[in-house]
């Protein structure tokens, strides 16, 4: 079972261990959601189901969820953990490097209140209409113009991710084990839409987006 006080790569390890059958259960979830789904009359629409794989008691969220009648439905998983009081809700990947995503609560209700305007939604929802909402990620270098209160954060809030969305502030981390791949991990902590930060926070972004740019090889 995961819990709080595991280190990341045992949780990252827990996570990637259960992924195909919750890939099995997903699939054999995927009619049945599509077809509540398509009959919705109000969108966003979601469908989530719990699931708790025995072997581990590990409780999963699977969702799906169709933003208008007529584009593809997203789907998804995701876990979600307590430490004391707090709620975090986590996303993985294997993507080019091992890391784990880690949606804070304050994250979600910033995302809920400056761009989604859905009150009653809970947080599960807001979570899965931006994991569906927002999948492609542009990692980006911050500094006080973008951030003003990095100093405060330190190394750890030195990096962005800009999405389709808006802009997502993080802490970023990394454990190395001995003869293990490092496992890397962004702590989300708050959301900002691009036409609410300043002119000088957009300029900011705009410039570490042009670098990118530069750098690529044609």
């Amino acid at each position: 079972m995961i819990v709080s006080n595991m280190d990341l790569h045992e949780v990252y390890a827990n996570l990637m261990s259960e992924t195909s059958k919750l890939d099995w259960k997903r699939d054999a979830l995927m009619q049945k959601a599509t077809n509540e789904l398509r009959k919705r009359r109000t969108f966003p629409a979601f469908a989530l189901y719990d699931y708790k794989i025995p072997t581990s008691n590990n409780q999963y969220i699977i969702y799906f969820y169709l933003e208008h009648p007529f584009t593809q439905v997203m789907t998804g998983y995701l876990f979600v953990i307590y430490d004391n009081n707090k709620r975090y809700i986590i996303k993985w990947s294997d993507s080019g490097v091992p890391e784990i995503h880690i949606l804070t609560s304050h994250f979600l209700q910033r995302y809920k209140e400056r761009f989604l305007g859905i009150q009653e939604w809970t947080a599960n929802e807001v979570a899965v209409a931006y994991l569906s909402r927002n999948f492609r990620l542009q990692p980006m270098v911050i500094d006080e113009r973008i951030n003003k209160h990095i100093k405060k954060y330190g190394e750890y809030a030195g990096e962005g991710f800009l999405v389709q969305d808006g802009f997502c502030f993080k802490l970023t981390g990394e454990e190395t084990l001995e003869g293990e791949e490092p496992v890397r991990v962004s702590m989300y902590t708050t959301f900002m839409p691009l036409s609410e930060m300043s002119s000088t926070q957009r300029e900011a972004i705009f410039e570490e987006c042009m670098k990118d740019v530069d750098e690529l090889e044609i």
